[in-house]
């Protein structure tokens, strides 16, 4: 037996068939819509869930509420919904890239200009964004489809509070649409101020005309600035209580409709969208401050997109972790509702793409016999007093000035055949100490300690060498023996400094002893270890046993004068402010 629902199902079906043949003629590349007939008890029950899951096929999901009596009407509604969809795919925000680039936009924008508001970005800026991406595609929809997409815009605010009611900011979406479309959408606003706010940009959102994709960006930036600028009015507004009081009257009449408690409220508060019950008390407060006309299409967080997997949107990330610092980058994820990665997995991501530039540790390594030999050197104040030798230094100069004068022996080793390209592998010891800062701070020492860090395995993860990871402060905080899974040593290697600064002379050791290929050790600090004397002695050592050591000094540390002494047998000591410095040395080098 055909039910009332069945009946409903089968007019969606064909007038989404309609739109997807007679309009666009089966060139989408996108399936037909999946259709779900949404219950009494269902929380979106009144006005329904529109969006756009991101996976290989870009689906559609169409979630109805309660339906129209008239047929005719819902499959009108059923063809406006489709369209809206397919322009979310087609013109705005068109592609994951882009939806994260106007989220960047709000958050830039309230950033810089209206931080001072207290509210949480995080959750308001995914609704703030699909309202602009929805002036623009109901805007293009109502050109081609003036009288449908005028009566689903009326109806879609009726089922919302009494809008008259309603806050300016909250207003803004429909407000616009209508200047825009030259029509009225029955708000019947009478504050000249506000219209003549919201004409100002309706003509900003016209240059270029309105599915102009050059000027997507541009337009979130006016519409985010005109928001919380109306944001501001209100709070500000003498009758902002007024405001509130005849909102939540509104919203309690709306729920009274309403057969289960927590259904969504059309101008309900960034808050309640976002479907938390449980929060801090302060990000409550500032979240039901600000209230937010709902789009036709989102989901928990507001947006037209969901996200479900990650190998389609990892193109899209990655452009974005290209283009903003890591907090940032962050940020903006959180607002997009991306829940499929981890923290750590963003952070591993973006100083993956922000250390892309490699910083190649190459070295010739000795193929034939190898002899010691020893040469005459200088002595220097720290260096251990046995070895310096006073007739050396007599035959040198009959005045002993240390440090100048004074001379010692050294002991090295030479290639009596030739020499070739051969694999080492890597100890990366990293001084993780109190005084190197945070690793999200871009400023400080340990992010740029980690950016070299991850340039530098880009090379090693490309010639397939094995990797050791020392972190320390005055402890051993991380100790990896040599492994040829980078991942886990990239994630390694996001933690924030502590403590006081003694290098590891005995780990060190330890771990280079247990690997029998030749070793090239790179140190990365800001230079001010406890021990500098005895490990520039250890490093000798090291040194001497024909291994490769680079030394990589951030920050204005005059430390580094303590290891001038090992470039003499080979080491390679760089000292720059960036990560990046460190790549164009290493690459000069080379070129040398």
């Amino acid at each position: 037996m055909t039910t009332n629902i069945d009946i409903y199902r089968d007019k969606a079906i064909h007038a989404i068939e309609t739109v997807f043949e007679s309009e666009y003629h089966n060139t989408l590349g996108i399936p037909m819509p999946k259709i779900q007939i949404l219950m009494p008890d269902d929380a979106d029950y009144i006005t329904g869930q529109y969006y756009i899951m991101i996976d290989d096929t870009w689906q559609i999901h169409l979630n109805f509420g309660k339906l129209p009596i008239s047929f005719k009407e819902f499959e009108d509604e059923v063809k406006v919904l489709t369209r809206h969809e397919i322009e979310h795919y087609m013109c705005c925000p068109f592609d994951v890239i882009t939806h994260l680039r106007m989220l960047k936009c709000i958050i830039d924008v309230y950033k810089k200009e209206f931080s001072h508001l207290g509210i949480d970005i995080q959750r308001a800026c995914g609704a703030i964004s699909n309202q602009v991406a929805d002036i623009i595609v109901d805007t293009k929809n109502y050109f081609r489809n003036p009288k449908d997409t005028l009566i689903s815009e009326i109806n879609w605010i009726k089922k919302g509070a009494s809008i008259e009611n309603c806050p300016r900011h909250s207003k803004l979406m429909f407000l616009t649409k209508e200047a825009l479309w030259g029509t009225s959408l029955d708000i019947n606003e009478t504050d000249q101020e506000l219209l003549a706010i919201v004409n100002e940009l309706a003509e900003k959102f016209k240059v270029n005309g309105i599915e102009d994709r050059a000027s997507f960006l541009h337009k979130t930036e006016e519409y985010a600035r005109t928001f919380f600028k109306l944001y501001i009015k209100d709070q500000s507004s003498a009758n902002n209580n007024q405001y509130s009081e005849q909102s939540q009257q509104g919203s309690q009449s709306q729920q009274e409709n309403k057969p289960q408690q927590g259904s969504q409220s059309q101008y309900g508060s960034q808050s309640q969208q976002d479907g938390q019950s449980q929060q801090d008390n302060s990000t409550q407060q500032n979240s039901q401050n600000i209230s937010s006309a709902k789009p036709k299409d989102g989901d928990k967080n507001g947006s037209a997109f969901i996200f479900a997997d990650p190998d389609k949107i990892k193109e899209a990330i990655t452009a974005l972790a290209e283009e903003t610092g890591v907090q940032e980058f962050l940020d903006i994820l959180t607002a997009a509702g991306i829940q499929f990665m981890s923290e750590s997995e963003k952070h591993k991501l973006w100083f993956s793409i922000q250390g892309a530039n490699i910083i190649p540790i190459e070295e010739c390594s000795f193929s034939g016999n190898k002899e010691k030999y020893t040469f005459p050197s200088t002595w220097r104040v720290g260096d251990p007093i046995g070895d310096l030798d006073f007739m050396l230094s007599f035959m040198t100069s009959p005045k002993i000035l240390p440090g100048i004068t004074t001379k010692k022996w050294e002991l090295a080793t030479r290639d009596t055949r030739g020499s070739e390209k051969k694999q080492r592998d890597l100890l990366l010891a990293i001084d993780t100490s109190g005084s190197m800062g945070s690793v999200l701070h871009e400023n400080d020492v340990l992010h740029q300690a980690v950016l070299a860090a991850y340039g530098i395995l880009s090379y090693f993860e490309a010639t397939k060498g094995k990797v050791a990871l020392i972190e320390f402060d005055n402890t051993i905080r991380k100790n990896i023996t040599w492994t040829d899974d980078y991942d886990f040593i990239k994630n390694a290697l996001l933690v924030n400094g502590r403590g006081g600064t003694t290098f590891p002379i005995r780990n060190i050791r330890n771990v280079l002893e247990q690997s029998s290929n030749e070793l090239v050790t790179v140190l990365i600090t800001d230079g001010e270890l406890n021990n500098v004397n005895e490990s520039v002695s250890y490093f000798k050592e090291y040194l001497y046993d024909d291994n490769k050591l680079y030394i990589f000094v951030l920050g204005d540390s005059k430390s580094i004068n303590s290891y001038n002494i090992l470039k003499d047998i080979g080491a390679k000591i760089y000292s720059a402010k960036k990560a990046k410095e460190f790549c164009d040395m290493v690459m000069a080098d080379l070129d040398s």
